[in-house]
């Protein structure tokens, strides 16, 4: 939800459904990897909330399914950390680099990475062009998949944190209450 976020935040209508962006495809391992995890986008339950003023955008997908799709799934996501969590690149004019993200204990397990693009010389977890997170939590048959985004400046991790928090606690929630299927 939006109140979640904090101010500026809106729905949008506007919902990446592809995971890739250019720093994932600087490796073929990292990309094929990132692939796996596209199913995830292509969700029927997803949610884009816009921060127009701060060029910010949290995405929200949410898949349900048998042990086997989620267990399939869930490969993707170690593959995405296992093949991605290490990538940099540095060329004459951009830096890019793509590293393991820490949000810590959620649901039943959680895969993380953090993507950084920026101008060589600079600290890119304080100042980047494009930064993404994207954050995978596994509870029970369901999956989460959030992906924040901000464009040119400082990428703000902790907002990633507390929105997999939210959304890990409201599915808990959801699924104690009365098990829903949210099919693939």
């Amino acid at each position: 939800m939006p109140e979640d976020l904090g101010p500026g935040f809106a729905h949008s209508a506007d919902l990446n459904r592809d995971p890739l962006s250019s720093t994932v495809l600087l490796s073929k391992a990292c990309t094929r990897a990132v692939k796996g995890i596209a199913p995830l986008y292509r969700a029927k339950f997803a949610t884009a909330l816009e921060n127009a003023d701060e060029w910010e955008r949290l995405n929200e997908y949410i898949v349900n399914g048998t042990r086997s799709d989620i267990a399939t799934l869930e490969r993707a996501a170690k593959v995405m950390v296992r093949d991605c969590g290490h990538v940099s690149v540095a060329r004459r004019y951009a830096k890019d680099s793509i590293r393991k993200l820490q949000v810590g204990k959620l649901g039943d397990s959680v895969y993380a990475i953090k993507i950084r693009s920026g101008i060589p010389g600079r600290n890119l977890d304080k100042d980047s062009m494009i930064a993404i997170d994207i954050v995978i939590i596994r509870v029970g048959h369901t999956m989460i998949a959030l992906e924040h985004t901000v464009n040119v400046g400082r990428p703000d991790s902790a907002l990633t944190r507390s929105a997999a928090e939210t959304a890990t606690r409201r599915l808990q929630k959801t699924l104690e209450d009365s098990p829903v299927e949210i099919p693939l």
